[in-house]
């Protein structure tokens, strides 16, 4: 854990960064619940022990989902457990993990709350969180919050950019000029990405984050858009692309040459042609592939150790100061 308070470290050596984006080659992370389930719940069975095997195995990051309520046929419940408790849990339980949000949905939180919860995550963690922002998929949550759906494209960027002042010590809207969002992050800013568009311009994204989450889709249909956002983001940021990472679920066969189908928003294929279509991915830009295992047959213990044993080491984490 860092000291509270100390001066803040370039934000280029943020370890979460660092680890899950190395420049110019893709890594693999995993999206939470570890478990292979039907239905919309899961039982988080030995959740907390296949956290500790990722971390051991050298994933390269967690991704947590903000699901507030189980809507019925508008999606699972996420892995249940409030994202912030559980980073806490996590900072502690791991240590080499990126934890990261994906995604956090702004409009639906106070951006006081938020600020604050990710950035001691990102103390408690030594500098492992990197927070995932969306406007939501699920428009029945958004009534239950006192919203409307037409206000959330403006409420994102306000929050957005209370998150930022609240990071930099800069006034807050509707605070006191003294008072301050206390801790700071701990190197300069927290990172911040953005799933999908959260009702913003492409450029907006690629000036104000630090990075960009999309669902899955085939490499042939990306490429088009991870080419305008390396684009984008050089041009506009007068340095190296930001990264681009890719969340899409995974169906690996035991057959390791099984043939490629696939599925919504994701693979059902063996550990063969899956590493062949890893490496277009990374071909066309893709900085992380976030792999959800729900849909699977077999153990999530037994995916994920494959997965480590046959395909981790051509997509390793990227190295830290701290390593």
């Amino acid at each position: 854990m860092t000291a509270i308070q100390p001066p803040a470290r370039p934000f280029t050596d943020h370890p979460g960064m660092r680890r899950a984006f190395p420049e110019n080659r893709m890594t693999l992370g995993l999206i939470a619940p570890l478990e292979s389930f039907t239905g919309d719940v899961p039982s988080l069975t030995d959740h907390l022990e296949l956290v500790r095997q990722a971390d051991r195995l050298g994933f390269s990051a967690l991704w947590l989902r903000d699901v507030p309520f189980l809507v019925p046929r508008q999606g699972d419940a996420g892995q249940v457990l409030d994202p912030w408790a559980h980073l806490g849990q996590l900072a502690a339980t791991t240590e080499r993990l990126a934890l990261g949000t994906a995604s956090t949905v702004l409009p639906l939180r106070h951006p006081a709350h938020t600020a604050k919860a990710a950035t001691t995550v990102d103390h408690l963690s030594g500098g492992r969180m990197l927070l995932g922002v969306a406007t939501g998929d699920r428009p029945s949550e958004v009534p239950a919050f006192g919203l409307r759906r037409e206000d959330l494209g403006d409420r994102f960027r306000e929050s957005w950019e209370y998150v930022r002042a609240a990071g930099a010590g800069t006034p807050l809207p509707d605070a006191r000029p003294d008072m301050e969002l206390l801790p700071r992050p701990p190197y300069g800013r927290l990172p911040m990405l953005m799933t999908g568009h959260g009702r913003q311009p492409l450029e907006w994204i690629a000036e104000q984050a630090d990075g960009w989450i999309h669902p899955g889709r085939m490499p042939a249909e990306l490429h088009s858009a991870v080419t305008q956002w390396r684009a984008l983001t050089e041009e506009l940021c007068g340095g190296a692309a930001k990264p681009v990472a890719v969340g899409s679920y995974l169906v690996l066969h035991e057959n390791p040459r099984t043939a490629p189908r696939k599925v919504a928003q994701g693979w059902s294929m063996g550990r063969e042609p899956f590493l062949e279509l890893l490496k277009e991915y990374e071909r066309i830009g893709v900085s992380q592939l976030m792999l959800n295992l729900r849909f699977n047959e077999r153990p999530a213990r037994e995916v994920m150790h494959e997965v480590a044993e046959h395909l981790l080491p051509h997509f390793p984490p990227g190295e830290t100061s701290a390593e």
